[in-house]
């Protein structure tokens, strides 16, 4: 089983995706407020637009990449899971929209650092609504094992 003391290795950029005015969908940049400056490793909050910051990441070279967004698979509201780019690429998983794949594809390509993506089971990702229960919960737990790592 993946775990984040597994995959935490070398130089380490977190890089959160989502867009806060929709529910659920905050839960990354949740997670990047609370760990930014906190931890030993590199956090990019990157909102909507991670394209955005894609040099950055490559200027940093990292070893390994985490990314941290929702994303829709079966099991239940804030359940938290590892997945990998293959998972993105074969249809397993799904995040909102393309450039997720597309974005794993140019970093792996740019950077040959080992990416993972931590997922979170969004419960509703309306507009105007904040973080679910059962999210804000999965969003601590997700803090509390970064921080416990470094």
């Amino acid at each position: 089983m993946v775990t984040l003391k597994k995959i935490l290795k070398g130089k380490v950029v977190i890089l959160c995706l989502g867009n806060p005015a929709r529910g659920d969908d905050g839960a990354g940049s949740s997670i990047a407020e609370a760990i930014k400056g906190r931890t030993d490793y590199e956090v990019i909050d990157a909102g909507v637009t991670p394209e955005n910051y894609t040099g950055v990441i490559i200027k940093l070279k990292p070893d390994t990449i985490v990314i941290i967004d929702t994303v829709l698979f079966e099991g239940v509201a804030g359940e938290v899971r590892f997945f990998s780019a293959e998972d993105l690429r074969s249809g397993k998983i799904s995040t909102h929209d393309v450039s997720p794949k597309l974005l794993i594809e140019y970093l792996r390509e740019s950077t040959k650092a080992d990416i993972h993506i931590l997922g979170i089971k969004p419960k509703s990702n309306k507009l105007g609504e904040g973080l679910s229960e059962e999210v804000k919960r999965a969003v601590g737990k997700v803090i509390d094992n970064i921080k416990g790592v470094c």
